[in-house]
């Protein structure tokens, strides 16, 4: 994972432990809590709030807040958003017949096994287990 998905994830959490009204938590607030630098917290909210992950409001009331319940965003959203392939071991396992060898490779197959836990297991982490 990239740094900038460890900081989307830190974001997604705390917001989550602020998932209760319809209040937003200030960008500076969020940066403080988790630790993640102003200029990449920006950069992060604008692709999770173009994912529909994120709402991100000016003005007095405003702030970040979840478009979703935490029990609806899941590790794997917060990853994909991130990163257009996500979480992936190899090359071989971003696309499903991505490779000209995939059909007869052994090792491809036991990488896309170990894929497809760890995208299972990423869909079943949502944010409302980690707070």
């Amino acid at each position: 994972m990239t740094r900038e998905t460890d900081y989307a994830i830190r974001i997604a959490v705390f917001l989550a432990r602020q998932y209760k009204g319809d209040a937003g938590v200030s960008s500076a607030d969020v940066a403080l809590n988790t630790q993640a630098p102003y200029r990449f917290l920006r950069k992060i909210v604008r692709r999770m709030a173009a994912a529909g992950l994120v709402e991100s409001t000016r003005g007095r009331g405003g702030g970040l807040r979840l478009m979703r319940a935490p029990r609806r965003i899941s590790m794997l959203d917060i990853v994909t958003v991130m990163g257009a392939n996500g979480v992936k071991l190899s090359p071989c396992v971003v696309r499903r017949g991505g490779c000209s060898r995939s059909a007869r490779c052994r090792v491809h197959r036991e990488l896309q096994s170990v894929q497809d836990v760890v995208d299972k297991r990423l869909q079943a982490l949502t944010l409302d287990r980690l707070v």
